[in-house]
């Protein structure tokens, strides 16, 4: 679920405060992720015992946010930047590319971190999400990690 929130700015910069009304959890863990460049791809993760719910935060810069839910392996795409917030529920693999450099995401996470049921879809294995990305790369390189290319 996206949402908007109020961005209060000033002489000094600005104060952004995320609204729990729809997000009212017990959060377990806050991540800050920094990617230096342009078309850094992270995901597409998930983890089953227990299952994770995020709440995904762009701080600075832009990213294409994809959700692929694990059921019917519908994909639902959005672009992110520091006026959005986005509320993933725990039936989605997650994932973003960044779309500009030095983006900064930060996101909420219910549900303890649990390596051995951490799993991630190939982003390339899923059609409608290589084409998606294909589509923004304009044939640009794209920054992954190992894990992230091979899947687990």
């Amino acid at each position: 679920m996206r949402m908007s929130h109020p961005t209060f700015k000033d002489s000094r910069g600005s104060f952004t405060a995320i609204s729990t009304k729809y997000a009212n959890q017990d959060w377990n863990q806050v991540n800050v992720v920094t990617n230096e460049n342009k078309f850094t791809f992270r995901g597409l993760h998930y983890q089953t015992d227990p299952p994770q719910t995020k709440c995904i935060k762009v701080i600075q810069g832009k990213i294409l946010d994809i959700l692929v839910d694990l059921e019917t392996q519908e994909v639902r795409t959005f672009e992110l930047d520091n006026t959005d917030f986005l509320y993933v529920l725990d039936k989605y693999a997650h994932g973003y590319l960044t779309l500009e450099p030095n983006t900064i995401v930060t996101y909420l996470v219910k549900g303890k971190y649990n390596p051995e049921s951490e799993h991630s879809i190939v982003w390339n294995t899923v059609p409608e999400v290589k084409d998606i990305i294909e589509k923004h790369l304009e044939g640009c390189k794209m920054f992954i990690s190992e894990k992230d290319e091979m899947g687990k």
